[in-house]
């Protein structure tokens, strides 16, 4: 059995986080939520997430600066994310992905507050997109894991 694609959810303000954890746990994520910066990059560096959903506006270390530290790490495997912001609040709409850019790398971002089919969209296609990225991955290494068996093979035949 396949298990749920991990999702860890930094957002100080206890409704919103509640919210967002409610909405992705019904639609099948298995979610790890984080009041605080610090305990975020705990979570995301011990549960290895598909998807770190980040507030900019963090009192101990805000969501951009989370990002950073992350990125500055030996993280292993690109690092999602999701920026949930009011910040974009008064340029942009609800129903609209935009981009924020952390370290010269662009993430999306989302204004709250936020409708939840909006959010189960672009989480979905964020998800759908590392799974495709990690089976390519294996599907590459399964290939020269093959062609290799075969080169062992045929020279044992010699």
């Amino acid at each position: 059995m396949k298990s749920a694609p991990k999702i860890v959810v930094l957002e100080d303000d206890r409704a919103s986080r509640v919210l967002v954890t409610l909405c992705l746990e019904k639609a099948g994520y298995h979610v790890y939520p984080a009041a605080e910066g610090r305990y975020a990059i705990e979570l995301v560096m011990k549960e290895r997430p598909v998807l770190l959903i980040a507030d900019i506006m963090i009192p101990d270390l805000n969501g951009s600066e989370v990002v950073k530290q992350l990125l500055a790490t030996s993280f292993e495997r690109k690092l999602n994310v999701l920026f949930l912001t009011s910040l974009l609040s008064k340029n942009g709409s609800q129903d609209e992905e935009t981009k924020l850019s952390v370290e010269g790398k662009e993430f999306p971002a989302l204004s709250k507050p936020f409708k939840g089919p909006v959010l189960l969209k672009i989480v979905d296609k964020i998800v759908r997109g590392s799974v495709k990225d990690d089976e390519a991955k294996h599907s590459t290494v399964e290939a020269e894991k093959a062609r290799l068996a075969a080169e062992v093979v045929e020279k044992a035949e010699k």
